[in-house]
């Protein structure tokens, strides 16, 4: 064995518990803190951190001196043996399914763990200690949203008025790396329609996210007609955050993932342009080019409702789920 992982998956550990050494709430393996820069992980804080802010604003540890320690995919699972807290959370944003990825080692979502105390991913199975708690609720809404504000955001997704004078671009691609080969299929055949402006990693050709955005990705957006959002991966249920990102700027998506079904029960699925992987898109291909000709077609399709009227509902029932979830960790009642 390279004695450099061992040292390094210690080393990680050691970094994520001093960035939380302060708090009854720690956080491990997550993307937001987990990197090799020491300089860089003590400015992040873990007070940013969804699950740590949901945890926190309900003070469920208020009283207690009990440890809640909270940890995602992106690190090692011995992290998980070091750890001796109390209560044990793990979550996932990425597709553990998928058998070439760096991820899978997590696809059985620790639920056979007897010290993790409950795990929270996309799938759609029935576990006592599983809850479907998919990321593009984290991103989307905040871990402190009530049912009014949370009906509050599902309308303004709604009640777009798309300004065509605004939507002067044609179609933004934004992600970080083409995992698996399938990303390059949807550039190509967007691409042979108008040029697409890529401003993350793979296919980069612009500036303007981060110089002029700042990296706000939904104000970016903003000046955009389509959304080019497919997964890194195909797989029932896992939807991110990267077609709620598309409808909440008030971009038409132009998606790829969860069985081209993602969430039927939020999404208005009519509001959506649907590209399938490496077969024939001529269809959709000459709608979009249509939608991108014309002005009038374009502003019908993008101000359609995005969301269905019973979003806000299903959204905050996830919301309860996990509350109860914690508090039968937390306090031993079963509600």
């Amino acid at each position: 064995m390279n004695l450099k992982s061992p040292y390094r998956i210690f080393r990680n550990y050691f970094f994520d518990y001093l960035n939380s050494r302060h708090s009854n709430i720690k956080v491990f393996n997550s993307q937001i803190i987990n990197t090799y820069n020491f300089k860089s992980i003590i400015k992040n804080s873990i007070k940013s951190h969804w699950l740590y802010r949901f945890i926190n604003y309900r003070k469920y540890l208020n009283d207690s001196k009990s440890i809640l320690s909270i940890f995602s995919v992106n690190g090692n699972r011995l992290a998980i043996k070091f750890n001796r807290s109390k209560y044990k959370i793990f979550y996932t944003i990425e597709n553990v399914h998928e058998r070439i990825s760096p991820w899978n080692i997590y696809e059985d979502l620790l639920l056979d763990d007897k010290t993790v105390n409950l795990s929270l991913g996309f799938d759609y199975i029935k576990h006592e200690k599983y809850l479907r708690f998919p990321f593009w609720l984290m991103t989307t809404f905040n871990p402190e949203d009530n049912l009014e504000s949370i009906k509050k955001k599902c309308d303004q997704i709604n009640r777009h008025s798309i300004n065509i004078n605004s939507r002067t671009n044609f179609c933004s691609f934004i992600c970080r790396r083409d995992y698996f080969g399938d990303r390059i299929f949807f550039y190509n055949q967007i691409n042979q329609i108008d040029n697409i402006d890529c401003d993350g990693q793979f296919m980069h050709n612009n500036d303007i996210l981060k110089n002029q955005y700042n990296d706000n990705k939904v104000e970016f957006l903003k000046s955009y007609k389509f959304n080019l959002c497919p997964e890194n991966s195909n797989y029932p249920g896992y939807v991110t955050e990267k077609i709620f990102d598309a409808i909440s700027a008030g971009c038409i998506p132009i998606y790829w993932g969860s069985d081209n079904c993602p969430e039927p029960e939020i999404l208005n699925h009519n509001a959506v342009l649907f590209i399938d992987l490496k077969k024939n898109n001529n269809s959709i291909l000459q709608l979009i080019d249509s939608l991108n000709q014309n002005p009038h077609l374009h502003k019908e399709f993008a101000e359609q409702n995005r969301l269905t009227a019973e979003a806000p509902d299903i959204i905050y029932d996830y919301y309860i789920q996990l509350d109860r979830k914690l508090k039968e960790i937390i306090f031993k009642t079963y509600l």
